[in-house]
């Protein structure tokens, strides 16, 4: 099973636990079901640890604290779906039992990318299938072509 199947394996277990297809923080709409509480009230991690008097930011450990001590300040809904792709790595870089310098360079890489995918995912990520749903919006509204009735640009 590849990376992204394992993924949305985990996806669809966490749907399942939050009981709905949709789910979404009451407080702040966020709305990855990693980021979400399985509580009653329906919040997300950061609005529940603010309710709770604490900070919201929280110490993440990009490489897994058995790789490396360093952490760096994370928004609590960013650490949990960061974390969730840690699922995904060898259980031998993760762990490394022996302390192998090249298994905790690996996980020093492999934390900075999943942090970077997370960084695209949420600020550009939405991007595409907003244009995909805008593009068939216009097909419907205006018909196929509708990019010829616009003046020229140079895309």
């Amino acid at each position: 099973m590849c990376d992204s199947d394992a993924r949305d394996v985990r996806r669809e277990a966490r749907l399942r636990q939050l009981g709905t297809r949709t789910p979404r923080c009451t407080e702040c709409g966020e709305r990855d079901p990693f980021a979400l509480t399985l509580t009653p009230d329906g919040l997300c991690y950061e609005c529940q640890a603010l309710a709770a008097g604490k900070s919201w930011i929280e110490g993440q450990h990009p490489a897994g604290r058995p790789n490396h001590p360093a952490t760096v300040p994370m928004p609590g809904n960013d650490h949990r779906v960061v974390d969730d792709h840690k699922n995904d790595w060898p259980r031998q870089t993760l762990r490394n039992p022996e302390g192998s310098p090249l298994l905790r360079a690996a996980a020093c890489l492999r934390g900075w990318l999943d942090t970077l995918r997370l960084i695209v995912e949420r600020t550009v990520g939405w991007i595409p299938p907003f244009l995909e749903q805008l593009d068939r919006w216009l097909t419907d509204q205006l018909g196929r072509g509708w990019w010829r009735q616009m003046p020229a640009v140079d895309i």
